[in-house]
Formats: C-alpha cells, sequence, structure tokens
C-alpha cells in the first residue's frame, strides 16, 4: 500500500511537471503573438485616431498573464494551499 500511494505521488508529480512545461511552451508563442498584436493594434489606434482600438489588448493581456503565472508564477502553490 505504502509503494502504491509513493507511486501515486510520483505520477502527480510527472503530471504537474508535463503541464507546466506545456504552459510555458505555449507562452512562447502566445506571447509572441501578444506582443505582434500589442504592435499592431497599438500603431492602427495612432493611424486612425481611434483608441478604442487598443480595448483588445485588454483581455489577451489577462490570458497572458495567467498564462505566465501558471508557467513562471506561484499558481500552482497557490491552488495546493
Amino acid at each position: 500500500l505504502e509503494r502504491q500511494l509513493l507511486m501515486q505521488n510520483q505520477m502527480r508529480e510527472r503530471q504537474t511537471a508535463m503541464q507546466i512545461a506545456w504552459t510555458r511552451e505555449f507562452l512562447k508563442y502566445f506571447g509572441t503573438f501578444f506582443g505582434l498584436a500589442a504592435v499592431g493594434l497599438t500603431a492602427g489606434a495612432i493611424k486612425k485616431k481611434n483608441p478604442g482600438v487598443l480595448l483588445a489588448i485588454v483581455p489577451l493581456s489577462f490570458i497572458f498573464a495567467y498564462q505566465y503565472d501558471m508557467g513562471y508564477g506561484t499558481v500552482l502553490q497557490r491552488v495546493k494551499g
């Protein structure tokens, strides 16, 4: 029984490590997209003289912040706590 519990704990740790690795890999691509979108939306807002175009950055920034916190932050420790 003790060996089975150790194996389950080890599998849970591996699954968490895989999730963090996937999040970090996803963050590379999403970060690139977010950066290009921010530059493009800013240029579009300046060109059209319409600051409302920049509103699209708000939800993207929340997604980026969550993914960053998941990959490099402390969200997993806060969830466990």
